[in-house]
């Protein structure tokens, strides 16, 4: 299915696009140095895990992979949810673990009770293209609520902005002006990030009378404890550098044809005399010449790079203040 502007995401979800899906976390995951989960996180204490608009799934089958093996005085198996709008890409439910399952469900939406503080972990990624301005504040706060007290929230996200020539090119400089014009279109923010920040540091809590909360001894609901720009420029990882042209081109193309197919379709409804006819035509012929130079691999390619936002944040525990709290706030591994 090929999003319109009924729905924000500017991605289509195909056999084509999941594969795309999975190189791209497999790139993602170089980007991050290796992890799937940032070390600040006691990934060993980690028994229920979510993943938020989880695509394929492949990051979530990844890390139950790492989690499920052996571990010396583990009892039960931790459990694995992934959660996403659409179903169309999740795998075979034959062909997953008994602890992992995968729901339909929009994170504008309140997540079932049953989910309600449930998760050690809730892991969000590269929502940028699907989460309207106006819904950003509901969605974080949906999102927290899956997670126990002192459960942790991580977020990475990159976005057209967060892309630059290296030197400058006309074409990186075109495709970025084109897509962020078409994210405030659909009511996106151009750039997710600093919004993304300031609603986890402002969200509150309940904190009853008698009660504190030794995650950060405020009334915030997260405590941010780790917030990082990654870029692609001079990465430690040979295989950023080496894999960045495949991962850029592929996702440049399909953003930009977002674009084109959504303006093409209003030319098709305006007369052809009108003057909103004739600069819809100018805009499209100069997108798609964007978008062939992208095509053959030109100076884009080669000089593209992008950052990406790490960002780590832990749900407040509210603790009775006669009780101690020094193990409630760091249990020992």
């Amino acid at each position: 299915m090929t999003s319109g502007m009924g729905e924000p995401y500017m991605l289509p979800r195909d056999t084509q696009e999941s594969q795309r899906l999975d190189a791209q976390h497999e790139y993602f995951r170089q980007l991050s140095y290796g992890h799937l989960v940032h070390p600040s996180i006691p990934a060993r204490q980690l028994h229920a895990v979510a993943d938020v608009a989880t695509g394929t799934g492949l990051w979530l089958r990844q890390l139950a992979d790492e989690l499920t093996l052996p571990r010396p005085g583990q009892g039960e198996k931790p459990s694995f949810v992934g959660f996403d709008i659409s179903q169309q890409q999740f795998p075979p439910a034959d062909s997953l673990p008994a602890q992992m399952k995968f729901v339909v469900h929009d994170m504008v939406n309140t997540f079932p009770a049953e989910y309600h503080e449930m998760f050690d972990l809730v892991n969000v990624r590269l929502v940028t293209y699907a989460v309207k301005a106006s819904d950003l504040d509901r969605v974080l706060r949906n999102i927290t609520q899956l997670l126990k007290p002192g459960g942790y929230l991580q977020w990475q996200e990159t976005d057209a902005g967060d892309c630059w020539g290296h030197p400058e090119t006309p074409t990186v400089t075109a495709w970025a002006n084109y897509v962020m014009a078409e994210k405030v279109d659909r009511g996106l923010l151009p750039g997710i990030a600093a919004p993304l920040v300031k609603s986890i540091l402002s969200l509150p809590a309940t904190i009853p009378e008698g009660y504190q909360n030794p995650v950060s001894w405020s009334k915030e609901m997260m405590r941010l404890i780790h917030l990082e720009t990654v870029s692609t420029l001079d990465h430690p990882s040979p295989a950023v550098e080496a894999d960045k042209k495949m991962v850029v081109m592929k996702v440049a193309i399909f953003l930009l044809t977002s674009r084109i197919n959504r303006k093409s379709g209003e030319l098709d409804r305006e007369s052809s005399t009108s003057g909103k006819a004739e600069k819809l035509g100018e805009e499209i012929k100069s997108m798609n010449e964007t978008l062939e130079a992208i095509q053959r691999g030109g100076d884009m390619n080669s000089s593209w790079n992008f950052d990406m936002t790490w960002i780590v944040a832990r749900k407040a525990i509210p603790v009775d203040i006669s009780k101690g709290w020094m193990t409630i706030k760091k249990p020992p591994a």
